[in-house]
Parts: structure tokens; sequence; C-alpha cells
């Protein structure tokens, strides 16, 4: 298979760049108002429900009247992501200039969707890190085992140079609370201000790099117009249809809480300092080495003095991670983490990473909360998929500085994918953030102690206590321990 493998020809890509903000428009007349007498400053405004996340995408896409920028990890063909391929569509019929990257891995590139889109005078697609084997593309990484395990993590919307949104959520009905089966318990951040910039260097950078290949490279077919009309027909009936199954989603959606500042006129923006850290997309073939951006965090966590408070869906610190957060712990830093339990987890691979490593974050005087699964659903013993999991991705710092991104604090965000994601200064921000958290682990999680040396877990709604991961079935428990046995701490 190695003998036979398929060598991707370097890329052809022209380079592009981020245009200037957009000086007229509903957007620029919005964000003008807001940033007025706030230089080198960002405003953040905190998108923690799933309807929120949804709707505040389409509609800034609904107001770009210049270009999109958009970047993503999983990108998915469902009820929301037919929703905004349709709104880019309309941006691109409009005159925007839209720009998406995909990282190749979980691309639905053969989608007719995208492959109109790209098929449109003001649309480019370009795939990240692309495997040559586009049938399998599992397959390429036995072959191309290095280039194609690192993959590009980073996920951003940018809308007329002037507004992005940066965090942990894909393109995906699980990330937007519109699934039956899965919900990612996520959390993103609306910016305006100056971090907006450092955001469209930061695509820039992926875009124009030597790992991001033209669509129409892979995928070079080209529709008559007869049959675009026909797509555009079936797509608009689509996205048109309200369906019973999807009529609580839309009124929902109504609902929001960004809905209803937005028809206000205003958004309650928290103003503050902020960095746009993130790693370089030539990190893919840097093997070994740690993340920039976790470097750039060092002085961060260097400089807790007070509490810090790591969310981490898939956390697997390592020996090394271990000891330095118990080395905070000693210098008088009350240092707490929230993971998915094994129940909960979607991933039970990274869960048997973690799982060595309790005990000695417990007698290191770290707090460990996990979070529950939902009741009376029983996940899959291998696959982990769940109806409630943990996805978001966020620290704490001294509650006055809050990193929200892409980035898990495990070896394969660490060391082998690309991430990002913005450090923001602002107390009471910060603050609000720790509140709301602490409000929902009371009601959804465990606390996890030590008990002569034996792990136990209390529902801290219940107060009842479990000796063994609780809601977790046999089967899935003994995944765990087979997982657990392998060699691949270095991969989860």
């Amino acid at each position: 298979m190695v003998g036979c493998a398929t060598h991707i020809k370097p890329t052809p890509s022209v380079k592009s760049y981020a245009k200037a903000p957009a000086k007229t428009g509903r957007l620029a007349n919005f964000v003008s108002n807001a940033t007025d007498q706030k230089d080198n400053q960002t405003g953040v405004y905190a998108l923690g429900k799933g309807v929120d996340a949804f709707v505040s995408r389409v509609s800034l896409i609904n107001a770009a009247s210049s270009s999109i920028d958009l970047q993503y990890y999983i990108y998915n063909k469902d009820v929301t992501g037919n929703q905004i391929n349709y709104s880019l569509y309309q941006a691109a019929e409009r005159g925007v200039q839209i720009r998406l990257l995909l990282d190749d891995l979980k691309a639905p590139d053969s989608n007719p969707q995208l492959q109109i889109l790209n098929q449109h005078k003001n649309v480019e697609i370009r795939l990240f890190n692309p495997s040559p084997n586009r049938r399998f593309k599992a397959l390429g990484i036995l072959t191309d085992f290095d280039r194609l395990n690192s993959r590009m993590h980073n996920k951003s919307l940018t809308v007329d140079s002037l507004t992005s949104v940066i965090g942990g959520r894909n393109i995906g009905d699980e990330y937007f609370s519109a699934s039956h089966e899965v919900e990612f318990g996520d959390f993103d951040l609306l910016l305006i201000g100056a971090a907006v910039n450092d955001i469209n260097t930061q695509f820039d950078s992926y875009w124009n790099s030597e790992f991001s290949y033209p669509l129409e490279v892979f995928h070079n077919k080209l529709y008559s117009d007869a049959e675009v009309i026909n797509i555009l027909s079936n797509w608009d009936l689509e996205v048109s249809n309200t369906e019973e199954s999807k009529q609580d989603y839309v009124q929902a959606l109504l609902n929001s809480e960004f809905i209803e500042h937005l028809t206000e006129g205003k958004l309650p923006w928290s103003w503050g300092n902020a960095q746009v850290l993130y790693d370089p997309p030539s990190k893919i073939n840097e093997k070994g080495l740690a993340s920039p951006l976790l470097d750039d965090l060092e002085e961060a966590f260097a400089n807790t003095t007070e509490s810090l408070f790591i969310i981490s869906p898939y956390f697997v610190p390592g020996e090394n991670g271990t000891e330095y957060l118990r080395k905070m712990v000693e210098r008088g830093v009350e240092v707490s983490i929230l993971t998915n339990s094994l129940a909960a987890t979607d991933v039970v691979a990274v869960h048997s990473g973690y799982a060595p490593y309790r005990k000695p974050l417990l007698a290191a005087g770290i707090t460990l909360y996990e979070t529950k699964v939902t009741p009376n659903f029983k996940p899959s013993a291998w696959r982990g998929s769940t109806q409630a999991s943990l996805h978001a991705k966020s620290i704490i710092f001294d509650n006055k500085h809050t990193f929200v991104g892409s980035l898990n604090l495990d070896p394969r965000s660490i060391f082998i994918n690309t991430e990002i994601g913005v450090l923001f200064e602002n107390a009471p921000l910060s603050e609000k953030i720790h509140n709301a958290l602490s409000d929902a682990i009371s009601d959804s999680a465990y606390q996890v102690k030590l008990n002569d040396n034996q792990l136990e877990w209390i529902d801290l709604k219940t107060k009842n206590t479990f000796t063994s991961e609780p809601d977790a079935s046999i089967w899935r428990k003994i995944g765990a321990c087979f997982f657990g046995i392998l060699p691949i701490e270095d991969q989860l």
C-alpha cells in the first residue's frame, strides 16, 4: 500500500487576502456605533446556547455586504449546514466575496451544494491538508500518516472584516441544539474591534499556505445552468420546509436571546484587551513540538495567583501536565477541572487516556468534575455517541482573563493538530462565565473524590455517591479498559 501511495501535487492556489473592513452596510453601521471611542479594544458577546450560536452566524452572513471568511474542521451536510450554505449562496448573489476553508478529513467535498457554491464567481473553497485518495480518505492516513494525521482544528467566521465568531463549535446540528440524537454543550465568542484584524491575519496564513488546495483540484465537475437551477430549487425547498420536526427549533431560534438583543438594536458587549492566539499552518510538519498557542498561553498560567478553571472535553494532561498543575496548587492556586465522564464522552479512547491521571490530580489537591450523561440514555459502548456531551474549550485565569477557542488540553491539540483561540481580559465577564459554569456543574456534574485511595463520584444535585463510573455500561467500561492498554496516549 505504501508503494502504491498517490502523492499530491504542489498547490496551484492563487494568493488572496482579507478585504479591508466594510465602510457601508447594516453591519458597518452597527459595528461603527458600538466601537466608537473603543480604540485597540475588543468587544465580546458570549454565545453559550446552541440556538444563539446558530442564529448569530446566519444573521451575520445575511447582513454581509463585502466579504465572508469561514474556517472549520467539521462542516456537516445537515439542517443547519444546509441553511448556512444557502445563506452563503444568497450573499454571493449580492456580490459578497466568500472564502471557505475546510479541513479535508471531515469535509463533505462531494456535496453538490459546496460545488455549486464553489462554481459561483464570488466564492472560492479550499481544502486544508488534503488526502490524494479521494474515495477512501482514511486509507490515505495509512500511506502518509505523519502528514495526514495532523488536522486543522481551527474554527472561525469573519464577516466584512468587522466581526468574528470564534470558539469550539463546528458546523453541524449537534453544535446548534438542532439534533434529536446528540447535543454538544459548547461555547463561542462574537467579537468586534481590534481582535478581528488578527483573526483575518490568521485566516490568510492558512488560506495561502502550501497545504491549502482549491476544491476544483479534486472535484472539477461543472454544473450546467439547468442543473444549477434544479439544485437551487431543491435547496430552496429544503430550507423553507418547516415540517413538524423542525417547528420547535424554528420557534427556539425566534425566541433566542441573541435575536432579542438584536431586535432592541444593541448587544451588551463586554470590552477589554484581547490576544488572538493560534498555531501556524506549518505545525503539521513540525512533529513533537508543543503548540505555539499553548506557549503563548504559558504567560497567563504563570501569572495566575488565585484560581484556575479548566474546561476541556478531552483532557489528557500527561505526567508533565499533571506535575505542572500540582506545582500551581503548591503555590496557592485553586485549580478546578471540568471534563466529560465516561458515560458522557463522545470519544471513549480519550477517556482511557485521561482516567489514569485522576488519582494523581486529586492527590495534588485539584478539584475534578465530570459531566453527567442525559438521564435514561445509554450511549454506545465503543463509538461514544451520547445525547449530551461537553464540547466547550475554555480556561479562566483568576476570574480576570478567559481563553476561548478550539484547544483541548490533550496531546492531539498540543502536538498534532492546529488550533486557535482568544485570550480576553475582562473581570466581570470572566466572573459571569465562572458563575454560570458553577451553576451548571451543580446541576449536571459529578465531583470526583479520593476516599482511601479509591475514586468516588458524588452527584452534586442528588448527593448520591458512586464507587464506579456512573451511568456507564459494562461494555463501555470494557471499551475504555481496552483502549487503556494500547500505546496511543500521544495520539489522543
